[in-house]
């Protein structure tokens, strides 16, 4: 397996992956964000992943209501923290990163490849997994 700590080794993860497959491995990043986050305020998220990976560019519409509704997870994650709750600011950050994800798939496509792995990265705290998934990818 690939082993890597470094954000530079995330960009080449990322560039190395072919043009063809970028919107795949990031329909792939994101739904692992979204297990990893777990959070039931982003059930709706599934399907809107579903039908991006079924028909790219399908949900674009849906980019400026993701981008509120990131902000939305943002702001409560911060009330979390600010109110004293770290674990609730935590998961709540990993949502908003999971949202994010999505965000920037849908918006963008396989063009948002970078974008969509560092929010990733935000979501499970390494850059190990997200390479492993891109590395494994091109295998």
């Amino acid at each position: 397996m690939h082993r890597s700590t470094s954000l530079p080794d995330l960009a080449d993860a990322v560039a190395a992956v072919a043009a063809d497959r970028r919107h795949a491995a990031g329909v792939t990043l994101v739904a692992g964000a979204l297990d990893r986050a777990a959070d039931p305020r982003l059930d709706d998220a599934g399907e809107v992943l579903l039908d991006e990976r079924r028909a790219p560019g399908s949900r674009r519409g849906e980019a400026h209501r993701l981008a509120a509704a990131v902000e939305r997870l943002d702001r409560a994650a911060h009330r979390c923290r600010r109110d004293g709750d770290h674990t609730g600011y935590v998961l709540g950050f990993q949502a908003a990163r999971a949202l994010s994800a999505l965000h920037f798939l849908v918006r963008d496509g396989g063009e948002a490849l970078a974008d969509v792995a560092y929010e990733a990265v935000m979501v499970c705290g390494a850059t190990e997994p997200v390479i492993a998934e891109l590395v494994g990818g091109r295998r």
